[in-house]
Formats: structure tokens, C-alpha cells, sequence
């Protein structure tokens, strides 16, 4: 199993979070999907919060080499 990872878009209301994963040398900050009673925030991670699918750009990590997958 591959673990996600996400960067917040620039886009974003919460685009400013990034900076905090950056300072906590979490970037990108792993996240999981949560696909039960979530509503549109089904992307959880970057210490408890949840962001749309639309706020965010996710990516795997291999080798060191991040793949975005969306």
C-alpha cells in the first residue's frame, strides 16, 4: 500500500497551511481519504484537518521522487 501525500493549491482558502507542514518538516503532509460521513472534506491529514478533493493536489512518493496522481 502506497501512503498519499498532499500540497495544499495555491488556489485555496487554506493554501497559508502549507507553510506550517513546511516549518514541522511534514511537506508534503501525508493524508488518508475518508470516504464515510465526511461530507466534501474527505482529505485528512496535516494534524487533523480536512480539505476537499479541489484543495488539495495529491501525490505518492517513490524513491524519493514525488508522482502526483491528481
Amino acid at each position: 500500500m502506497q501512503q498519499l501525500y498532499a500540497k495544499i493549491k495555491k488556489n485555496s482558502k487554506y493554501f497559508y497551511q502549507n507553510e506550517q507542514a513546511k516549518q514541522d518538516g511534514d511537506f508534503p503532509f501525508p493524508v488518508f481519504i475518508n470516504n464515510t460521513g465526511c461530507g466534501s472534506y474527505c482529505v485528512n491529514g496535516n494534524h487533523g484537518e480536512d480539505y476537499r478533493l479541489k484543495d488539495v493536489n495529491l501525490f505518492v512518493v517513490d524513491k524519493g521522487k514525488e508522482i502526483r496522481i491528481k
